[in-house]
């Protein structure tokens, strides 16, 4: 791999604490998108596009919004595993989010910094160095800035990005394959993940 800048990720965005959205907003009848920390580790994968729960309009008033791009992160878990699992939202239309979780607002490719949080071992062990408690474990948007990761061109991260799509489906594809041949797959994506996301120091 090439050399790049490694950067906090306090230089390279803001984050932003959720606020509020208790379970007793979500409404079927809701048009609002929301993003409940709970539902990252749970239901999420990498992206959300379609929300599995909404809220009203009239409920979104004290919510912090989630714009198209932006990474929404669970700041709390019962388990390290699970702390600042992430999702990039890629919906069309302005979300919310709550409590418990965080806001990553950035201008680089949603879904590069999503395949990193998620997946990168020098993220993995970065944020569980930094992540505190025992029953339950939380990482503050203070600390989750000290995080350094590389940053490779715009360009790059879109090619990197469209390779791991193509992994990501291959493993996801559960209609077909027996379940050893899923098995390889799955370290076969988290082989290439990690030797495409990771990058010498520039200068280092």
């Amino acid at each position: 791999m090439f050399e790049v800048e490694w950067q906090k990720l306090q230089n390279i965005g803001v984050f932003e604490n959720g606020t509020g959205m208790p379970k007793k907003l979500f409404d079927e009848n809701g048009t609002v998108e929301a993003i409940h920390y709970g539902h990252i580790y749970t239901k999420y994968d990498l992206i959300v596009e379609n929300s599995i729960v909404k809220v009203r309009n009239n409920d979104t008033k004290k919510l912090k919004k989630v714009n198209y791009g932006d990474l929404v992160i669970a700041k709390t878990s019962e388990n390290i595993e699970d702390v600042m699992k992430t999702v990039a939202y890629l919906g069309r239309k302005v979300a919310v989010t709550g409590g418990h979780s965080a806001i990553f607002r950035h201008s680089e490719n949603p879904k590069y910094l999503s395949y990193v949080f998620n997946g990168a071992n020098y993220f993995i062990r970065q944020k569980n160095k930094l992540a505190r408690g025992v029953k339950v474990i939380e990482l503050s948007v203070k600390d989750m800035g000290k995080i350094e990761i590389p940053l490779p061109s715009h360009t790059v991260q879109e090619h990197v990005v469209s390779i791991l799509d193509k992994f990501f489906d291959l493993v996801n594809d559960i209609s077909q394959g027996l379940p050893k041949e899923i098995e390889l797959r799955q370290k076969q994506y988290e082989y290439y993940r990690e030797k495409l996301l990771s990058f010498d120091r520039k200068g280092v």
